[in-house]
């Protein structure tokens, strides 16, 4: 091995010209970098370039960084390198210069990069461990036998005795607490212990019977766990508090809703079991049809087997041990996992789920002990617990990430309750006109019924149209009555034509004296009407002469909602698509009750003529629907098919020239050369059906040919979890997208189906959502209880409410710790189109503060990478995907979604769905199926084809290397292979291999193959590295060392859940990413007394409370942060060195709110004139590391 020297042999490999990228900004900062790339490259030799021609880090701070490691290449590495490049025509590509950062960074404990984040997570975490040890190595006292009634806080004592007191002033807590969810979201009753004490805490709101109480919840009805907030942050000291889904228990405590946050930090036992012995999402269906026999799972659980079985020889139970070292999440099951013993009772609990406060004051005694057993359970757990997470998540950095990620904080200000109302209100006015432009669908539909229109419509044909008769009593006649009605019969028409001549007359004169004494015809007609009254029956019809659909949609009389015309009417209800008349690619939408939606395919030729003999079902009008599609094909400039030019009856009458007869002749040619076997005759016009069962021109899900509708044939619509399964409703959130880009369209006549799709699609979101939203714990600040820095601040406004969300995240949610909450890590950004999308921007930092944050670009993609790299040669961008990920360019389509998005013939959007889901373990199968539900147009067999082609160049082909006695074999018996470089080997010459050796020894089974590679694609290197860490004995990831889930771990899997594994190494690593980010950020605050706080955390990006005069140190601060978690991922991996491109965040956003980019002005239907006019906050500033560099001076300091 050599320092790497540019030489004249290697000259010529590197690009003779390198242009400068520009990063995005003002003119004048462009202006700023060209200066600072010109004086750069006039100093020659300042510039550290790589062998492959990639910027590395300034020489300033990889001198710092690294401490002065030198950084060697050897030849070999370069020359195989750029071969593979070579081979994916990358080489020779511009690369990006930049100018150099030249940055004094705070000092760095330790010798190197992973000392120095040790000291600082071991100083963040030390109080906490030492307060979690106490819990682990004492036994906690009796739980006292009766609890006390009384409002607050109640301490009891060792000897029985019972002493209140402000809060529990102990180091270390386990804690529950209850909530009457029936009264709202205040807390009701609270158990605590520590290992000195008993506690318990009740409400006012328990003790205290009153009419009513607020909705709106300030501190004074929460839990206080801490000294009152008068007493400075710096003075309280560190607690720790434990419990069994702590981030709901959290939500509830006084002190965490101040702005200045606390010392309390909190460890959740349900997030430690996912860590040690979680379960994946598959594993978790099959390990409750284990243990509970849970239908669905037992689906699953038989689909599994037959899996293994045609996978192994073994026995196949041989990989279901981890069902008795892993369980689901709930305390019971994680209780008897770790403890064992008697289950743990659980039917209090639905006293407070369902019961009243009345109930929880009837049975409080027996409530108390069901919440301290819940608390003595969890410190049982916790006991097993802690050592083993110790053992399996052994850097500091893990345990000090998780304390921090377990103290998320959203402020909110009067705007999130304005926001709630707005949102609803434009929602509920969008449903109603909704409602109104379906019943007028509805009211039009049916006027079809006059001369049986109805029989021609592609929709509505099969619908209920039969008509309830009206019906009335029978008339009694007797003699005298008789003639009495002959009078008035004979009345009624003279006087109508009396009036009939009268309105032709052009000026009758005023009215004789007889005639205004004579009762007026009016009053004749009116009388005669009333006298029907007693003919009607007893109950009233509902809605004779109306068809049976209309008549469902319409409440009856005795309806207290009772309202005119088919006011039921709902999206959820079947006839509704029809109505609309929706259409998919201009098919008409159909329901079949065993396939759900689909659509009809016109052209189908078989059983038209016996369906035509006198079947009384309701008739296809599959002439109209082949009209239909027509008309759709010149509107949309497409070809018409052959098949449909000609009418269907013309292709039934059997001519010379029909191609009808070309196919009988065809089969009527093989019957006749065939045997006279009957099961042959019989097969033969299977295929016969079969070959006219498809039409040529249209390919989807089906057709369906047990659906037999005359004319058509039936397509299912498809669903996004596999053709397999039904659609249900095609107003589905999955069926979003196809609204967007016209597959699903109301069909023409009427503007009302067309409205009705589109308010249906503004409206998915809040529909989806808004119980989810408004439901969210908000607790508002009274000045008093907010710090001065806000009061004081010329924006603070005495009118204005201020107050805070604390999201209950779970802070190892999934086996790969990656952290879950149901609505703020899922919220989605702000669209033109959906009510109640600006949710993230209603996160709005109080007067005095700002939000500072950044996305990690490309974080996932860059993890992969770089363990490929260091795998491959040990040089960044030695692998095609490499190379991508850190120089590819969306401008000329070399990075890595633009390229994926050529070879396949996708957009770049879908491609990146395609890159991510290849990066976390899914195969072919799943680019398939994707491939079919970005263009349902595709065929099985080409999206097959593209699936597999995209797979060869990315991922490569499967190859094999030999074991000791594999190649011992091909020596002796002197069988052919063509060996790669590598010696690897093809399937077929393994498969060549084990031939000849079963005809030589067939006896012994020979091992001849040791490991499975792959080979030749740009990602091979990277899946081989991720593959060899997921199939060790224990897979850990490579920079924390953190352990997979016990439940995953191949010794008890057998080789199964690969894809669960492959996908753990890059996504806990991205969780390894995130704590080291959290450490070293809370080291810098408190290092150079940054004002702020850690906010929240979604996926890839993390958010920062921050006082206003701190925000550009913040942001300074992200970005070391970020520089010096890149290079401890590179250090661990064994690269001394980091590529000056990701380096630093592209860009860090100063925000007065939380949102995707700080110039959106997130505009929807219930925010229409966007954030700045109707909230009054202005675009933020997104700044990048020279611009930061520029107002800070490149310093953390204050002042300077």
């Amino acid at each position: 091995m050599k320092r790497f020297v540019r030489t004249p042999s290697l000259a010529g490999l590197f690009p003779s010209r390198t242009p400068l990228r520009r990063s995005s900004g003002s003119s004048a900062h462009h202006l700023l970098q060209e200066e600072m790339v010109q004086e750069t490259s006039t100093a020659s030799g300042q510039l550290r370039m790589n062998p492959l021609g990639l910027q590395m880090l300034s020489k300033g701070l990889h001198e710092q960084i690294f401490r002065g490691a030198q950084v060697q290449y050897s030849e070999e590495d370069i020359q195989k390198s750029v071969e593979h490049l070579q081979k994916h025509d990358l080489w020779g590509k511009e690369t990006s210069i930049v100018p150099d950062v030249e940055l004094q960074l705070p000092r760095l404990y330790g010798a190197n990069l992973d000392e120095h984040f040790r000291i600082l997570a071991q100083k963040q975490s030390l109080p906490y461990l030492e307060a979690a040890k106490e819990l682990l190595q004492t036994e906690i006292p009796p739980m006292p036998q009766e609890w006390a009634w009384a409002v607050g806080w109640t301490r009891y004592g060792p000897n029985g005795e019972t002493k209140t007191v402000d809060f529990p002033d102990e180091r270390a807590l386990v804690f529950d607490v209850e909530v009457c969810m029936e009264e709202g979201q205040c807390p009701t009753l609270a158990v605590a212990v520590s290992p000195n004490a008993w506690y318990s805490w009740c409400s006012k709101r328990l003790l205290e019977q009153r009419y009513t109480w607020s909705s709106q919840l300030t501190l004074s009805d929460l839990i206080p766990l801490e000294s009152g907030s008068s007493c400075p942050k710096q003075d309280r000291q560190e607690r720790l508090v434990v419990g069994h889904n702590v981030s709901f228990d959290r939500a509830h405590i006084k002190e965490q809703y101040l702005i200045e946050g606390s010392r309390l930090r909190f460890l959740d036992t349900m997030s430690m079991h996912m860590a040690i012995s979680g379960l994946s999402g598959f594993q978790r269906s099959l390990w409750m049809a284990a243990k509970h026999g849970k239908r669905k799972g037992q689906q699953q659980v038989q689909e599994h087997i037959k899996k293994m079985r045609s996978k192994t020889d073994g026995p196949e139970i041989a990989s279901w041990d981890w069902v008795n070292i892993s369980s689901i999440n709930n305390l019971v099951d994680v209780h008897a996992l770790y403890v064992g013993g008697q289950p743990l009772e659980k039917e209090a609990r639905e006293l407070f789920v369902k019961g009243t406060m009345n109930d929880i004051r009837n049975n409080f005694q027996d409530l108390m002990r069901y919440c301290a057993l819940d608390v003595q359970a969890t410190h049982e757990v916790f006991q097993e617990q802690l050592p083993l997470f110790m053992k399996r998540c052994p850097h500091p950095v893990t345990f000090a990430g998780m304390l921090e990620m377990g103290v998320c904080y959203l402020p909110v200000n009067q705007n999130w309750e304005r926001y709630l109302d707005e949102a609803q209100a434009t929602y509920e006015e969008l449903e109603k006109e909704m409602k109104k432009s379906l019943m007028n669908l509805a009211d039009d539909a049916c006027q079809l019924l006059h001369e049986e229109r109805y029989k021609d419509d592609p929709w509505l044909w099969d619908l209920e149209w039969d008509l309830q008769e009206f019906k009335q009593k029978k008339k009694k006649t007797g003699k005298k009555k008789k003639n009495q009605d002959s009078d008035d019969d004979d009345v009624l028409p003279k006087a109508m034509g009396k009036a009939s001549v009268l309105e032709w007359q052009e000026d009758p004169g005023p009215p004789t004296e007889e005639e205004e004494q004579r009762t007026p015809d009016s009053r004749l007609c009116l009388d005669r009407l009333k006298e029907t009254v007693t003919l009607q029956l007893k109950r009233t019809q509902h809605l004779p002469g109306h068809p049976g659909w209309y008549r469902k949609l319409c409440p009856r009389l005795n309806d207290p909602a009772w309202v005119p015309g088919p006011s039921l009417i709902s999206l959820q209800m079947r006839v509704t698509p029809k109505l609309m008349r929706l259409t998919w690619d201009g098919f008409p939408l159909h329901y079949v009750e065993k396939y759900g939606w689909g659509y009809l395919v016109p052209g189908k030729k078989e059983r038209l003529a016996e369906d035509d003999l006198g079947d009384q079902s309701p008739s296809c009008p599959f002439r109209v629907i082949e009209h239909l599609y027509q008309e759709h094909c010149k509107e949309k400039g497409k070809e018409h098919p052959v098949s449909l030019e000609d009418s269907l009856e013309e292709d039934l009458i059997l001519t010379e020239n029909s191609a009808f007869w070309q196919k009988v002749e065809e089969f009527s040619h093989l019957d006749a050369n065939g045997d006279a076997d009957p099961s042959a005759k019989s097969s033969r016009q299977d295929e016969m059906g079969s070959a006219e069962s498809h039409p040529e021109y249209h390919h989807g899900n089906g057709p369906y040919n047990d659906v037999s509708i005359p004319g058509c044939w039936f397509f299912k619509l498809p669903h996004k979890d596999g053709n397999d399964n039904n659609v249900g409703s095609p107003f589905a959130k999955d069926f979003l997208a196809k609204m967007e880009d016209g597959t699903l369209q109301a069909g023409t006549g009427g503007s009302d189906g067309t409205r009705a799709l589109e308010i249906n699609k503004k409206v998915s979101f809040w529909r989806n959502a808004h119980k989810r939203i408004s439901s969210q714990m908000v607790v508002w600040l009274k000045k008093g209880e907010l710090l001065r820095a806000v009061t004081r601040h010329p924006d603070y406004d005495e009118e204005s409410s201020y107050g805070a969300i604390l999201p209950q995240v779970v802070t190892a949610g999934t086996i790969t710790r990656r952290a879950v909450e149901p609505t703020w890590l899922t919220a989605s950004n702000a669209r033109a189109d959906r009510v109640g999308s600006e949710l993230k921007a209603m996160v709005q930092a109080p007067p005095g503060y700002h939000l500072v944050g950044a996305d990690v670009d490309s974080q996932e993609l860059w993890i992969a990478a770089v363990l490929g790299e260091a795998h491959f040669a040990g040089i960044h961008g030695c692998t095609a995907f490499g190379w991508m990920t850190l120089q590819g360019k969306k401008s000329n389509g070399t990075d890595l979604h633009s390229k994926t998005a050529s070879l396949v013939g996708i957009s770049r959007e879908h491609a990146k769905v395609f890159n991510y889901g290849r990066i976390y373990g899914a195969g072919q199968p799943f680019a398939e199926r994707l491939l079919m539900q970005f263009n349902h147009r595709l065929m099985q067999q080409q999206a097959s084809e593209k699936a597999r082609q995209m797979y060869a160049i990315t991922k490569g082909t499967r190859r094999f290397l030999l074991s000791e006695e594999g190649e011992w074999l091909v020596k002796e018996l002197r069988i052919p292979v063509e060996q790669e470089a590598d010696g690897s080997v093809s399937s077929q010459d393994v498969r060549r291999i084990r031939r000849e050796v079963g005809k030589s020894s067939r006896r012994r089974k020979w091992d001849v193959v040791r490991q499975r590679v792959w080979a030749g694609g740009t990602e091979s290197e990277m899946f081989n590295k991720l593959e060899s860490i997921a199939n060790s004995k224990s897979p850990c990831t490579p920079v924390l060392g953190c352990h997979i889930s016990r439940a995953l771990e191949p010794a008890v899997v057998s080789g199964e859940f690969v894809t669960s594994r492959v996908n753990w190494v890059v996504q806990s690593s991205a969780v390894d990413y995130l704590h080291l980010m959290l450490v070293a950020m809370k080291w810098l605050f408190e290092e150079f007394g940054i004002n702020g706080r850690f906010c929240i955390s979604i996926h890839d990006e993390v958010r920062y409370l921050v006082q206003s005069e701190d925000r550009y140190r913040a942001a300074l601060a992200l970005q070391i942060t970020n520089l010096l978690t890149r290079c401890m991922f590179a250090y661990k991996l064994g690269l001394q060195d980091l590529p000056q491109s990701v380096a630093f965040f592209s860009a860090v956003d100063i925000d007065r709110c939380l949102r995707k980019e700080v110039t959106m002005d997130c505009i929807t239907p219930s925010n229409p004139t966007g954030m700045e006019r109707r909230y009054g906050i202005p675009p933020g500033e997104a700044l990048d590391i020279y611009q930061l560099l520029k107002i800070t001076k490149g310093s953390l300091e204050k002042g300077k």
